[in-house]
Order: C-alpha cells, then sequence, then structure tokens
C-alpha cells in the first residue's frame, strides 16, 4: 500500500513582488526543504508560488543531529521525497507535522519521524483541508537527480497524489475523482492507526476481498 502522509508546510501571507494576484505564496520551514513544485515556480529550497487550484509539491524532510564531539560529524536523518497534493484557494495554508516542534529535538525522534512522517494541513482559522501526501521511493544516493522529471514520471504513472487522475472507463469523471479521493483518505487513516490497529484491520479486510 502506498503511503498517503500529510508534511510540515507554513505559507506566507505577505505579499510577493512579480507574482500574479492569484498566485500563492508557500513556505516550507526548515528542515524541510522543496525539491519540485507542478502548477507552480519553485523559488528557493524554502518557498515557491503556485497557482490557485490543484497543486503539487515535492518536500523531503532532513532532520540534523548535531555532534556531541567536535571531532564527528552531524548526523541527517532524511526522510523519503514527499508528494504532496493541494487545493491552493481561499488564502494561505498551514501544513505542520502532527506532533510538537518539541516533540522532534532528539535524534531518535528526528529518525522515527523521517521513517513515517505524520503530518496535517490547515487553514490560517485552524480549519483542517484536506489533501492527499505519498512517498516517491527513491532509492540509493540521491544526489544529482532531477526532481522535477521525477515527480512528472511519478505523475504518468498514476500515484495516490499524482497531480492528473485518469477517469475510469466504466465510470464518469465525477465518480473517479470520487474514489480518488475515499482512497487517499483510507490509507491516510491507515497510516495514522497504531500497529496492533493496523494488524487488526488488515485482519478484517483480507477476508473480505
Amino acid at each position: 500500500m502506498k503511503r498517503v502522509w500529510s508534511l510540515a508546510l507554513l505559507l506566507g501571507c505577505g505579499s510577493v513582488s512579480g507574482l500574479a494576484l492569484a498566485d500563492v505564496r508557500v513556505s516550507v520551514p526548515a528542515p524541510f526543504q522543496l525539491l519540485a513544485v507542478q502548477e507552480g515556480k519553485l523559488l528557493d529550497e524554502h518557498s515557491a508560488s503556485v497557482r490557485e487550484g490543484t497543486a503539487q509539491l515535492l518536500v523531503r524532510y532532513d532532520g540534523v543531529e548535531e555532534s556531541r564531539n567536535s571531532s564527528d560529524n552531524d548526523t541527517h536523518h532524511v526522510s523519503e521525497p514527499q508528494v504532496v497534493r493541494f487545493d491552493a484557494s481561499g488564502g494561505p495554508l498551514i501544513l505542520t507535522p502532527a506532533a510538537a516542534p518539541a516533540a522532534l529535538r532528539s535524534g531518535e525522534q528526528m529518525a522515527a519521524f523521517a521513517r513515517a512522517p505524520t503530518l496535517g494541513l490547515a487553514d490560517e482559522q485552524g480549519r483542517s483541508v484536506a489533501f492527499a501526501q505519498d512517498e516517491l521511493v527513491s532509492r540509493g544516493l540521491q544526489l544529482g537527480i532531477d526532481w522535477p522529471d521525477r515527480l512528472a514520471d511519478y505523475n504518468r504513472d498514476g500515484g495516490v497524489a499524482a497531480l492528473t487522475v485518469a477517469a475510469a472507463p466504466s465510470q464518469g469523471p465525477a465518480l473517479a475523482v470520487e474514489a480518488s479521493g475515499l482512497e487517499a483518505q483510507l490509507q491516510q487513516l491507515f497510516l495514522q492507526a497504531d500497529p496492533a490497529l493496523r494488524k487488526r484491520f488488515i485482519g478484517w479486510a483480507v477476508p473480505r476481498l
């Protein structure tokens, strides 16, 4: 099952010179890095502008555990790149870790978060906003990778958080989009459950397939 995640994004509320009025400024705080963006423009590794409507980001967590010994290097806890698809409309959005920042201070906490980020998306009033997040698997070294190209490949493969969802031949477009949204919600709920609950759910679901 592909992971549906959720990620830590802070969307700036100030105006940006040179951007159209319909653009939304998206900022991701350290230790997150923006790798690519669809339906928008990547400004730097911590900010982008996206057009109103459905947008997509590729983001990576890189938590740094500082060495206690000056002779040793810091330890980086890096997640797989995460694909985030959401609707940018009605003002800035905030995509943050489900856990408070204080819960990501130790090396063990950073490592656990990098393995399985759990996040939430909300608007300025704190109201939850629907979104989909999926893991873009990148085996081996991640140096010199063309991330926009990898994101385009992901969309062509039709991942959970793909920007374009193809309609099934036997269904109308509205039904296809609705089914995709339901799948994303089910996967998000599954990953929010603890391991014991996941096993009980699988035991219930498998006989019914």
